[in-house]
């Protein structure tokens, strides 16, 4: 069974959150969906500056089985894309190709997706998941 890091937050779609520093949260995809989705192939954010909405999409994953949307666990504003693992703002080539695979390997380190600047934190952040609960999701799903 999945190793479910205890410093981050989740939601039943499978993505995570972190507090970098006061509002400022970083964003990716668990363990779990980046191995349900294998190899990927894009992954397509709205670009910096966009007014994000709390279980909304904020951009599109795509593997060789499947394309899913990514949806935001807080609202806000995007204030940073990690390009550095190959993500790419709507409208921007994608022949720049990152590692995506860190996405696979590292999904809670270096694989992380998005940085957010949360509008409400405190208040939405009680409707994500603890670590036990998205643990127990998951036992759930098997």
């Amino acid at each position: 069974m999945e190793e479910v890091p205890r410093d981050k937050y989740y939601t039943k779609t499978h993505e995570w959150l972190s507090i970098v520093s006061g509002r400022r949260v970083r964003i990716g995809i668990t363990h779990y969906a980046a191995h349900q989705l294998g190899d990927l192939t894009s992954v397509e954010v709205k670009p910096v500056g966009t007014e994000v909405r709390k279980g909304e999409a904020f951009g599109v994953i795509e593997s060789a089985k499947a394309s899913e949307y990514l949806y935001s666990p807080v609202s806000g504003k995007i204030i940073l894309v990690n390009k550095e693992v190959g993500v790419v703002e709507e409208g921007e080539e994608a022949f720049v190709t990152g590692e995506l695979e860190k996405i696979t390997e590292d999904p809670y380190g270096e694989g992380w997706l998005i940085e957010v600047e949360a509008s409400d934190l405190e208040a939405e952040i009680k409707d994500l998941l603890t670590p036990e609960e998205y643990s127990s999701y998951l036992k759930s799903l098997s």
